[in-house]
C-alpha cells in the first residue's frame, strides 16, 4: 500500500477515535465555533434558500442558474459596462504607462465539467472559471468585479507583491471588506519586479472552489534574464523560448466535485469526517469520471476497501454504517469527455507550459509521455532549470516547463493526485508535427478515455512505472539568477514558530490556535485598526516592517503535508526534514546536522510542508524580509483545512501601516456609498445598470 495512504489511514482513525469520545473543552469549543459560524454567518442558510429557489435545467449545459424574484419570475443577467465610467474608484499612483482595466461579471450558473451531473457554480464572464489573461511586467491594471451572484465575495491577486497597494490583497476581515451582492470592487495595482504565472481567486470561506479563480500571466520585461541559455547553446532556439515564454500555453489543473462547497461543508460536519471523494481531476476546466473499477484500484491501493471512486472506505475507518452518502464516497458513474488537446508548432523545436493547481484539495503530479521536461519556474519566479519525467504541483502552486518537440505525435498528460488519500487522474493529449493524414494509434480500456498508445512515467495513483522515472524534488529547485538569501548564514530578526496539528477530524491548529472564520466579517479589517487586533492576541503575530523573519513549521506526527502560501513577499525555502525542531536558530540547527541551504533556494509564495510519519515530527523552515508594511496572510491552502483554522494573521509594521486611500477604507469599514443594481418593473426582471457602482 502506498506509504501516504497507510499514514492518512492511521491519522484518520485515531482523530476519529479522539473525536468519537469527545470530553475536552478544548474539542467541544472547535464544534461550538463550526456551529456559531454555520448560524450567525447566515451563509448555509442562504445558500439553503437559494437552492430552493432555483430552476431545474434538465440538460445542464452551460444555461444560468436562475432565481425566482419576489413576484415569482424568473431573471437573467443584462450587461452594459458603457454604463460605467471605468475610472471612477481609487486613484492610480502617477508612474505613468498604460492602465490595463480587466472587468468580471461575477454570475451563477449551473452546469457540469464532466459533462455528468449539473451543479451550481459561480461563472466569472459567463464561465465557471475565468479564461487567462495577460500583460507585462511594470504595467499599472485594474481589476473590476461586479458582483451579481446572490453572496458577497472578494478576490485574491494570488503571489502579487502589492508594493504600493496593502489594500488590494483581497483578504476579508486582513485587509478589506466583502463586497457585497450587486456592487462592485476596483482592485488597482501596479506590477514591479514580478513575471510569471498568477491566479485571482475568492478569499471569502470556500467559494473559489465553485468557479470563482482566473489565471493571469504577467509578460517579463524584455531586459530580464531570463535562463534558457541553460537549456541550449542555440541563439535561434534561445529566441524561440523566450517568445514562447511571452505567450505560452496556460493549463490550469483541479480536482472537482459536484457537490458545491457550502453543502460539503454541512455534509462534513455531520459526518465529523472531511471530505476526502472527488469526481474528477479537471484540465483547463475540463474533467471526466473514470470509472476503472475497485478490483483494479485496489491493486494499486493494495487496500481491499478502496471504492470505486478510488477513496478511502470511510464506513470501515470511522466503524459506522450507512453515514456517508453512496454518491460521494462510493458509486462511480462514468462520463464520456473527451480530453482536451493541445497542440505544439513543430517548427518551434519547444513547447511551453506554465501549469497552475487550483484545486480544492488535492496536490497532483504531472508528466507527459515519453518527453522528458525541464522545469524553470516557480510560483512566477524563475529557478535553475531541473530535468525531471514527472513533477509535483501543490495546491496553490505555479509551475513554468520546456519540453523538447522532437518525435512528432500524440502524447498522453497525465495528471493525478499525489500521495493522497484518493487514486484519481485525468487526461490531456500534447500533439504536434502530424499532417492531417497522419493515423495515430488510440487504446481504451475499461473505465477510460480512448487515449494514444504512448509509454507513461506515472500510472493512474501518480506512482512511477519505473526505477528510472525521474519525479521532480521540489526543493532541489534553486532560485535563478543567483539570489541571495537576507542574512544568509545568520539568525534571523525574528523566528516565529507556527507548528501545524490536526484538532480533531476536522480542524487544524496553527501554533496551538484556531483560526476564527468569523474574523473574515470583521470591519475594519487588521489593515486600518490593528491595535484591536493585537490586544485579542489570538492567531497573529507582530514584528517591524524591515524585518528578517524565519517561520518554522513542526508538524505533529501522523500528520499530512499541507500547502502553504503567504501573502505579499515570497520565501526562501530553507530546508526540511523529518525529527523535531528543537533549536532557537536556524544556524544553531545546522550547526547540529540539520540540512539547511543558503545558495540559492527555492523562491517560492506557497510550499509544501513535509508528512510526518507515525512516530515522529517533520520540519520545515522559511525565510523572507518583511519589506513591506501590511497586514498579512499565511495559511494552508487546502481550503477545508484553512476554513477549519490552518490560518494565521501576520502584522508586518504595524507601526507604519498606511493610511488607505478613502476609496477602500470607506468600503472596508462598510459604509461605502454603494449605488446598488435596480431592476425594472417588467413582467420578467431584468438587472439594468442604472449608474457607476460607487
Amino acid at each position: 500500500m502506498h506509504l501516504c495512504i497507510l499514514w492518512t489511514l492511521g491519522f484518520i482513525a485515531t482523530a476519529f477515535a479522539a473525536a468519537s469520545g469527545i470530553s475536552s473543552s478544548h474539542i467541544r469549543d472547535n464544534s461550538e465555533l463550526a456551529f456559531e459560524h454555520k448560524n450567525n454567518s447566515g451563509v448555509l442558510a442562504r445558500h439553503e434558500e437559494v437552492h430552493d429557489d432555483h430552476v431545474k435545467d434538465e440538460k445542464g449545459d452551460n444555461e444560468h442558474y436562475k432565481h425566482n424574484s419576489e413576484k415569482g419570475h424568473d431573471k437573467d443577467y443584462n450587461f452594459d459596462h458603457d454604463k460605467f465610467d471605468i475610472y471612477a474608484g481609487p486613484e492610480g499612483d502617477d508612474l505613468g504607462g498604460e492602465l490595463k482595466t480587466f472587468y468580471f461579471n461575477i454570475t451563477e450558473v449551473r452546469t457540469s465539467l464532466t459533462e455528468g451531473q449539473p451543479r451550481f457554480h459561480y461563472a466569472l464572464n459567463d464561465q465557471p472559471y475565468g479564461e487567462a489573461i495577460i500583460f507585462n511586467e511594470g504595467d499599472e491594471v485594474q481589476f473590476i468585479f461586479d458582483n451579481y451572484a446572490f453572496e458577497e465575495t472578494t478576490i485574491h491577486l494570488h503571489g502579487l507583491l502589492q508594493q504600493l497597494t496593502p489594500w488590494s490583497d483581497g483578504v476579508p476581515g486582513v485587509n478589506q471588506g466583502a463586497i457585497p451582492q450587486n456592487k462592485r470592487f476596483i482592485y488597482r495595482t501596479r506590477v514591479l519586479e514580478q513575471h510569471g504565472l498568477y491566479w485571482g481567486h475568492s478569499h471569502l470561506r470556500e467559494l473559489y472552489a465553485d468557479g470563482q479563480t482566473f489565471p493571469f500571466y504577467v509578460r517579463p520585461a524584455p531586459n530580464r534574464p531570463k535562463p534558457f541559455g541553460l537549456l541550449t547553446d542555440d541563439p535561434d532556439e534561445i529566441a524561440t523560448l523566450e517568445a514562447m515564454n511571452d505567450n505560452p500555453t496556460i493549463i490550469s489543473l483541479s480536482d472537482y466535485s459536484v457537490m458545491p462547497t457550502e453543502e460539503k461543508k454541512v455534509a462534513t460536519f455531520d459526518w465529523a469526517f472531511g471530505f476526502l471523494c472527488f469526481d474528477a481531476i479537471t484540465i483547463n476546466n475540463v474533467g471526466r469520471q473514470n470509472c476503472p473499477g475497485s478490483e483494479y484500484l485496489q491493486t494499486l491501493t493494495g487496500s481491499d476497501t478502496t471504492t470505486d471512486k478510488g477513496c478511502l472506505n470511510p464506513n470501515v475507518i470511522t466503524n459506522t454504517t450507512g453515514l456517508f452518502d453512496d454518491d460521494i464516497w462510493y458509486n462511480c458513474n462514468e462520463t464520456n469527455t473527451e480530453p482536451p488537446v493541445f497542440e505544439f508548432n513543430y517548427e518551434d523545436g519547444w513547447g511551453v507550459i506554465h501549469f497552475l493547481n487550483h484545486a480544492e484539495h488535492w496536490d497532483l503530479i504531472v508528466s507527459v509521455d515519453e518527453h522528458e521536461v525541464f522545469t524553470f519556474a516557480a510560483d512566477g519566479n524563475f529557478h535553475e532549470p531541473i530535468v525531471n519525467d514527472a513533477f509535483i504541483i501543490g495546491v496553490s502552486n505555479r509551475l513554468g516547463i520546456a519540453f523538447r518537440l522532437d518525435k512528432p505525435g500524440e502524447y498522453v498528460m497525465r495528471v493525478a493526485a499525489y500521495q493522497d488519500p484518493q487514486v484519481i487522474s485525468g487526461y490531456a493529449i500534447v500533439k504536434y508535427g502530424l499532417d492531417k493524414a497522419a493515423s495515430i494509434e488510440y487504446t481504451q480500456e475499461t473505465g477510460f478515455p480512448a487515449l494514444p498508445k504512448s509509454q507513461p512515467f506515472i500510472d493512474y495513483a501518480g506512482i512511477a512505472v519505473s526505477n528510472e522515472t525521474r519525479i521532480m524534488d521540489n526543493l532541489a529547485l534553486r532560485s535563478w539568477p543567483n539570489s541571495l538569501v537576507p542574512k544568509a548564514g545568520e539568525a534571523a530578526d525574528v523566528l516565529l514558530r507556527l507548528d501545524f496539528n490536526a484538532s480533531g477530524t476536522l480542524f487544524w491548529e496553527v501554533a496551538g490556535e484556531l483560526y476564527n472564520p468569523l474574523l473574515e466579517m470583521s470591519q475594519p479589517p487588521v489593515l486600518m485598526n490593528p491595535d484591536y487586533y493585537l490586544d485579542l492576541n489570538f492567531s497573529i503575530a507582530e514584528y517591524p516592517a524591515g524585518s528578517v523573519v524565519d517561520i518554522v513549521h513542526q508538524t505533529a506526527p501522523g500528520n499530512p503535508r499541507h500547502p502553504i502560501h503567504k501573502h505579499f513577499e515570497p520565501v526562501y525555502v530553507l530546508g526540511a526534514g523529518i525529527g523535531p525542531f528543537n533549536f532557537s536558530s536556524v544556524p544553531e540547527a545546522e550547526a547540529a546536522g540539520l540540512p539547511i541551504t543558503w545558495d540559492s533556494p527555492p523562491l517560492r509564495d506557497g510550499w509544501l510542508t513535509i508528512a510526518a510519519p507515525p512516530d515522529d515530527f517533520s520540519w520545515m523552515v522559511v525565510r523572507y524580509e518583511g519589506a513591506i508594511a501590511a497586514a498579512v496572510l499565511l495559511h494552508c491552502h487546502i481550503l477545508e483545512h484553512q476554513n477549519n483554522g490552518m490560518a494565521y494573521a501576520l502584522a508586518q509594521g504595524p507601526e507604519s501601516f498606511p493610511e488607505a486611500p478613502d476609496y477602500y477604507k470607506l468600503r472596508a469599514n462598510g459604509k461605502a456609498p454603494y449605488t446598488p443594481i435596480e431592476f425594472s418593473d417588467a413582467d420578467i426582471t431584468i438587472p439594468v445598470l442604472l449608474n457607476d457602482f460607487a
